[in-house]
């Protein structure tokens, strides 16, 4: 049932981390065709550490978070109470308008796309469809510190400044001439440019993603590209 991610697909990873058994992962599939289509697969770390558990439970609040996007408080909803919050919202919505034929979907493909011993990236692509012309995708980027489990932020793993700014832009120009982008500047819809949210690792350097509605319209679809280490690695605080 994957949908494959922009990224690479890792079956078993296996690394050491300072003063830490190895962590391993299997796949967690999750099928339910009771009411709305629910399918999510992810990787779940099983090594019964405190750094696994960490990073199992961001893993899951993060698929959470993507498929509730409706509910207030999905910092604290579960994976399991999301999806029957999902499930349950199509049986209202089903209720109320009989006629409406198409169900609801939410399909995560969520996969391991680059570990070492200083960093672990994982990409977390969500589909929801709820009805209307067109689903809504979003692919998360979430890099982990593999020694405590704890999710960096961009600021950890970056010197973000001016040049580091420049270097993303020039590199998104590039991307914006390849897709045949007239005006770069319709990108930020008129407005300056601003930096992705979404940045992580895979082999080949940096991935910078712009989710569709971040930049640019709906139908130029998720905005990505790489920069190489050896160009980037001025600005890294840690060695990937």
């Amino acid at each position: 049932m994957k949908r494959s991610i922009l990224f690479f697909c890792v079956g078993l990873l296996l690394f050491s981390c300072k003063n830490e058994q190895p962590l391993s992962f299997n796949e967690t599939a999750i099928e339910q065709h009771d009411a709305a289509e629910i399918e999510i697969v992810y990787p779940q770390f099983e090594n019964n550490s405190l750094v696994a558990s960490k990073i199992n439970k961001s893993i899951e609040s993060a698929i959470a978070k993507n498929i509730a996007f409706f509910d207030d408080d999905t910092l604290n909803l579960s994976l399991k109470n999301a999806i029957k919050e999902f499930d349950n919202r199509f049986k209202t919505f089903k209720n109320d308008f009989q006629d409406a034929s198409a169900p609801w979907v939410a399909t995560v493909n969520s996969e391991v796309v680059y570990s070492s011993t200083e960093v672990i990236t994982i990409a977390v692509d969500s589909y929801t469809f709820t009805g209307g012309a067109h689903g809504n995708s979003v692919i998360t980027l979430l890099n982990f510190n593999p020694e405590n489990g704890e999710l960096y932020t961009n600021e950890n793993l970056f010197k973000i400044n001016e040049n580091f700014k420049s270097l993303a832009k020039g590199y998104l120009s590039n991307e914006v001439n390849t897709k045949t982008m007239e005006d770069g500047e319709n990108y930020f819809f008129g407005k300056d440019f601003k930096l992705s949210e979404n940045i992580g690792f895979n082999d080949e350097g940096v991935i910078f993603l712009y989710n569709t509605y971040e930049i640019a319209a709906y139908a130029q679809g998720i905005t990505e590209f790489t920069i190489p280490y050896k160009i980037i690695a001025s600005y890294l605080k840690i060695t990937p």
